[in-house]
């Protein structure tokens, strides 16, 4: 994943209108940048899970929602797994929150040909789109499935997911599956590199105290203990929401369009496309010294944000509606 910094607009006092007698502190009224990650946070971390297996219904998933952790189960819908368990999956799932649905083909048994992984995408997708009526997704995590032989290329397959809108997560190879690790330690170890570095750090599961490729459930508890500390510091995402955070950030601009004691007015855009892509971005703003919090509109949308340190914090979509932020 791309490690790019965010662009920033740096606002001018005489283009602001501030007078030659404003201190070096109001000068910057109006600077922003926008946030790597959301919130300011330092990393971005996901967990993954294949297969549908029985450990996820049993441990993976209580555990997340008891921390209320975000995790992202990629299902076969058509696997003896998956049905077991369909009430599950289709009616206790969906209620869920921070339990990620992701394609991971309809069967699992490989492509024969073009048209057979397209159907296979296309019926995973609709069986999705079935769980959420009205919430129809418009991009979905996908995962080619392992261990099966295809007869078409990795490049027919992305054409296939680009097509229906299937974001392919991060790979399975390397330091991202959970056989690479033995312990929830390793794998905290991986988040606070990424802490360094200002990446998304991932992992891959199969069984969590079960079934195939398992990890321990003790060293899973660990990990999740270990996270949960560190949410402070970490987005603990799903793949297609960071995807979209950052692909909306690469090419993001903000420019201050007016700056006075009592107001800010901003514009956010990105090139990304906007019918796809309306993932919010933070973004950090540099306020007159005497604010002390603010109202932030945009459209209909409004909160309050208080101010730390002369600048404040606040969510915004990429859109042609306006940013105003107002003095309380």
């Amino acid at each position: 994943m791309t490690t790019n910094r965010p662009i920033l607009s740096v606002a001018i006092a005489t283009f602001l209108g501030l007078s030659a007698t404003a201190s070096a502190d109001d000068a910057t009224v109006g600077t922003t940048r926008i946030e790597h990650w959301p919130d300011g946070k330092k990393a971005a971390f996901m967990m993954m899970f294949d297969d549908g297996c029985p450990s996820h219904v049993k441990n993976a998933i209580p555990e997340l929602v008891k921390r209320h952790l975000t995790g992202t189960f990629f299902i076969v819908p058509d696997k003896g797994e998956y049905k077991a368990h369909l009430a599950f999956w289709e009616k206790e799932v969906p209620t869920l929150p921070g339990i990620v649905l992701g394609n991971h083909s309809f069967s699992h048994k490989g492509y024969s040909s073009v048209e057979n992984a397209e159907e296979e995408m296309v019926q995973a997708n609709e069986t999705i789109f079935k769980l959420f009526p009205g919430k129809k997704p418009r991009l979905l995590s996908y995962a080619t499935p392992g261990g099966v032989k295809n007869a078409i290329s990795n490049e027919q397959i992305l054409e296939i997911a680009a097509k229906h809108n299937l974001i392919v997560r991060p790979t399975f190879q390397g330091h991202g599956a959970a056989i690479h690790y033995k312990t929830g330690a390793s794998i905290l170890d991986a988040i606070d590199t990424a802490m360094t570095t200002g990446e998304a750090a991932y992992v891959i599961f199969h069984g969590v105290g079960g079934d195939w490729i398992s990890f321990p459930l003790d060293q899973f508890a660990a990990l999740l203990d270990g996270v949960e500390t560190r949410s402070q510091s970490v987005w603990v995402s799903d793949p297609l929401s960071i995807h979209q955070y950052e692909t909306e950030r690469q090419s993001a601009k903000v420019s201050v369009t007016s700056a006075t004691p009592t107001q800010i007015k901003l514009t956010l855009s990105s090139e990304a496309d906007s019918s796809l892509y309306d993932q919010p971005l933070t973004l950090t703003t540099r306020t007159p010294s005497s604010w002390q919090k603010c109202q932030v509109t945009q459209g209909s949308i409004k909160s309050t944000a208080p101010i730390v340190d002369g600048h404040v914090r606040y969510h915004a979509t990429p859109s042609s509606a306006p940013i105003v932020l107002t003095r309380i």
